[in-house]
């Protein structure tokens, strides 16, 4: 006996039952299928899942570009750490600045639906503090180790900034961090 996962099973069953429904006719329809009368409630329920659908559609795009940047800003910084010399960030920063305004390019080609307009404003609102952090740290890198010092422990909580914390509960994936 071949063992069907369940799922399919239901979805041959469902497909089916939805033919045989199909194929029916009421005497006086004159072979044509009558719509079902909409419900405000069908409505509204047929709505929320759309909506659902494209705000988990945008969250899925917007992780996808962020699982794909992750691993080559970890290449291309040695590693992702800040604990490095003020030359070495320096060195790897246009390689970086470019992975960086490319992830910041393919962002602004997903369209967002309204459902999906808060999850927008989070990721917009941690893009403008990312580049504000980037921008503080390349600066001190430039001035010289000791300023590069100053930076990185300055930034000793940067876990607890409100625009990081509020990647995950918005519904994008830790990878989203890498920009």
């Amino acid at each position: 006996m071949i063992s069907v996962p369940l799922s399919v099973r239901f979805f041959v069953a469902t497909g089916t039952a939805a033919a045989l429904v199909g194929c029916s006719s009421g005497s006086d329809s004159g072979g044509r299928a009558e719509p079902e009368p909409s419900t405000p409630a069908a409505t509204t329920q047929t709505t929320a899942a759309t909506e659902d659908a494209a705000q988990r559609g945008y969250l899925a795009a917007v992780n996808a570009l962020c699982d794909d940047l992750l691993p080559k800003v970890l290449k291309a910084t040695h590693g992702g750490s800040i604990d490095v010399p003020a030359s070495e960030w320096v060195q790897t920063w246009p390689a970086h600045k470019a992975l960086l305004d490319g992830f910041d390019a393919d962002l602004a080609k997903v369209t967002v639906p309204p459902s999906a307009a808060d999850d927008a404003q989070v990721m917009t609102a941690y893009v403008a503090w990312a580049t504000g952090v980037d921008e503080r740290r390349i600066e001190a890198a430039r001035q010289g180790e000791q300023t590069w010092r100053a930076e990185v422990a300055a930034e000793a909580d940067i876990e607890n900034d409100p625009p990081l914390l509020a990647l995950g509960p918005a519904g994008f994936a830790d990878s989203c961090q890498a920009r």
